[in-house]
């Protein structure tokens, strides 16, 4: 289609597009400016993390240590009770469990059968042979028959036996699950419970380029004198950790790893020139917030703690009887578990009551 000039649309707007490329232009932008801010907000961000690292430090080392040798030293028979009676809880549900699954996927009519059949396991388990391994379970043969009772099932409903058994015998909401959580653990349920094999792994992905090893050795030998412990002579804690995760990332070759790790020892020592890039000098400043967040979090956790400033009470007694409080309230808690969970166990192994026979009444001689 032509215009009213002659002149074809297809031309007209290739004209507009070279008149649009002649009008750009290369602007050159000072990044001082940029890269001061950047080493700004690093500095103050790497002192908030060395002010937070204090005071975590000082928690672990300081309260937390104090606060757990006053726990043994005043609450000691408590703490041995309640880890006794914590280690029954386990073994109890283990057991209630074992019996609840036999119930669902063996059959059993009742607690009480499903019970005998799981002490019965319990007591004469399948032997192995002399190389380990477990001897097979009757109906299975060499030629593969019977290998598994739910082979036959369709899929839907081996799902929805899964979906059963995760909400009544693990007391878990499947709903609520990702994805890839619920893959696995359909994965897991169908080669433990239901004996089908598992698939095979997926094909591995093809990995990247490998990074070329001169930028890697480069950077590695950078950081090695610049942290290395023989050349400290001090044994700084951020030091340390620096340096291990120097070695893992040469370890995996990470070359972005490696540079950010420089960068950050740059910004340290206050040495970052033109070699720091205002891409590396944002990186650091995302993992020094990353890192400080992280920490923030378990500070605050920390702050709930008891045993939080601890080493500074003059006076414990009010804690002495909160804690004393808490750790009765928690003995009863669970020896009312317990006692619940034996109870219920004796009744799966109780006898079952004979029944009355019915009395037969006597037969009176009728006159005929």
């Amino acid at each position: 289609m032509k215009s009213r000039k002659g002149t074809s649309r297809a031309a007209v707007k290739r004209a507009e597009v070279r008149q649009h490329v002649k009008d750009r232009q290369v602007v050159l932008i000072d990044q001082e400016p940029l890269r001061r801010r950047a080493g700004s907000e690093c500095s103050k961000q790497m002192a908030r993390l060395e002010e937070a690292k204090a005071e975590w430090k000082r928690f672990m080392s300081e309260d937390k240590a104090v606060f757990d040798r006053w726990m043994a030293s005043t609450f000691g028979a408590q703490l041995s009770r309640l880890r006794e009676i914590e280690a029954l809880v386990r073994e109890k549900e283990m057991l209630v469990r074992e019996v609840e699954a036999e119930m669902f996927f063996g059959g059993a009519r009742n607690p009480r059968t499903a019970y005998a059949r799981v002490q019965r396991r319990r007591d004469d388990p399948p032997e192995a042979d002399p190389q380990g391994r477990q001897s097979p379970p009757p109906g299975q043969g060499d030629d593969g028959f019977g290998a598994s009772p739910f082979d036959d099932i369709p899929e839907i409903e081996q799902e929805l036996l899964f979906e059963d058994f995760v909400r009544v015998v693990m007391g878990m909401n499947p709903d609520r699950m990702s994805n890839r959580k619920y893959e696995q653990m359909f994965t897991d349920f169908k080669a433990n419970v239901l004996g089908q094999e598992r698939p095979p792994p997926p094909l591995a992905a093809t990995p990247p380029p490998p990074p070329p090893q001169s930028r890697v050795k480069e950077l590695y030998r950078r950081l090695v004198r610049r942290l290395h412990p023989d050349t400290k002579a001090d044994s700084d804690v951020g030091v340390s950790a620096l340096w291990h995760e120097v070695q893992e990332a040469y370890s995996a070759g990470n070359v972005e790893r490696l540079e950010m790790l420089l960068a950050m020892t740059d910004i340290q020592a206050n040495e970052a020139g033109d070699h720091t890039s205002l891409s590396q000098m944002r990186s650091v400043l995302r993992e020094l917030r990353r890192s400080f967040n992280a920490l923030q979090c378990n500070l605050r956790d920390a702050k709930r703690d008891p045993a939080w400033n601890f080493g500074r009470r003059q006076d414990r007694s009010a804690l002495a009887e909160r804690v004393r409080g808490e750790l009765e309230s928690k003995l009863e808690r669970n020896a009312r578990e317990l006692r619940q969970m034996e109870a219920m166990i004796s009744s799966w192994s109780a006898s079952p009551k004979g029944r009355r026979k019915p009395v037969q009444s006597k037969q009176r001689d009728l006159p005929f």
